[in-house]
């Protein structure tokens, strides 16, 4: 009489453990922050974010018109659409001196622009904080051409200042 007790109950542990196996298992991007969009980043884009901070091997990817104090970035690979599609995304910081330069050399190109900048997890830690004053996890800055920075594949972007800092967001995209 005891044997009819327990077959119920290991049939009901095993078909929870299916149920929940499977729900698990279901979607595998649910719980991953990569895979969420940004406003320049569509939901099937990504597959891993990580982030480098030589900035010998940066100098390698891009034209860095002056020296960074500080320099992070992250080459982000589409999974849908053409193969050779990257976004390059960086943080740059500059002396006073070197920013005030670059910006004054990227207005040649086209006039600034107010703009926002969605804060990643990787970017430096003073800029993950400015972007926690706004509300809305956003930076707010000044955009600029990047035609300083282009060197194939990698043709086409932009820069933006960050507002009160000597940090730029470096976005390129290779065609």
């Amino acid at each position: 009489m005891s044997e009819m007790k327990v077959f119920p109950t290991k049939s009901i542990f095993f078909l929870l453990t299916i149920i929940l196996f499977n729900a698990c298992s279901g979607n595998k991007t649910a719980g991953d922050n990569s895979s969420v969009p940004n406003s320049n980043q569509t939901a099937n884009s990504i597959s891993e974010i990580v982030a480098r901070d030589d900035v010998e091997e940066l100098s390698k990817i891009i034209k860095l018109p002056a020296a960074p104090d500080e320099a992070t970035y992250s080459e982000i690979k589409s999974n849908g659409g053409a193969p050779n599609n990257v976004k390059l995304v960086v943080t740059l910081k500059f002396s006073t001196r070197d920013a005030n330069q670059i910006a004054a050399g990227a207005e040649g190109y086209k006039p600034p622009a107010p703009a926002d900048i969605d804060a990643e997890d990787w970017f430096p830690p003073e800029l993950v904080a400015k972007s926690q004053e706004t509300g809305d996890a956003s930076l707010k800055g000044v955009e600029y051409a990047a035609n300083d920075f282009f060197q194939p594949p990698y043709t086409s972007g932009r820069l933006t200042r960050i507002n009160d800092t000597n940090y730029f967001v470096l976005e390129l995209f290779s065609s």
